[in-house]
């Protein structure tokens, strides 16, 4: 006697093709919603931390300088953009500041980052050049070796003539 097997049917506990939980779709939409997930975090997550750990040499520190000398350290805040005489030959001489000039110079041998209010850390070059090109007066350190400097450019008149006014950052 020979016993017949019935035939095989699918039941509810064996899967089969037609029973999978996942298709091609759900595995595509879900990689490419990880992957998105990922850029975003590359993305974005450094820049979130980025204002705690920036230094101070940026945009801001340079416009900042370039206005304070222009409106009110080199010259009077009564007429912005036009530097006093004495005020800016001492200035760039590295000597005390005289009456009527709002410079912080307590020696000759101090950096110009004192007078302005800039941290120590950060290195300044602040230079006036005639129409010409040359550099009529110059102060802080050299620009020389410098990477990633960035640069404020004002114009001012000095002694009844233009001239510009750049100070760098870096």
């Amino acid at each position: 006697m020979t016993s017949r097997r019935p035939p095989a049917v699918a039941s509810a506990t064996t899967p089969t093709d037609a029973d999978r939980g996942q298709t091609t779709i759900d595995f595509a939409v879900g990689a490419t919603l990880f992957l998105l997930t990922m850029a975003f975090v590359f993305a974005f997550v450094p820049v979130m931390f980025q204002p705690f750990a920036t230094s101070q040499s940026d945009p801001l520190v340079a416009d900042r300088v370039a206005n304070r000398l222009a409106t009110d350290v080199l010259g009077d805040s009564g007429e912005p953009y036009v530097l006093n005489a004495t005020c800016t030959q001492e200035f760039f001489a590295s000597n005390s500041p005289p009456a009527g000039c709002s410079y912080a110079y307590d020696t000759a041998s101090e950096h110009p980052n004192l007078a302005l209010g800039v941290d120590a850390d950060t290195t300044l070059n602040v230079t006036v050049v005639d129409p010409s090109g040359s550099v009529v007066f110059d102060a802080g350190d050299d620009t020389a070796n410098a990477q990633d400097v960035i640069t404020a450019q004002r114009r001012v008149l000095y002694d009844g003539r233009s001239y510009e006014l750049f100070v760098r950052v870096w």
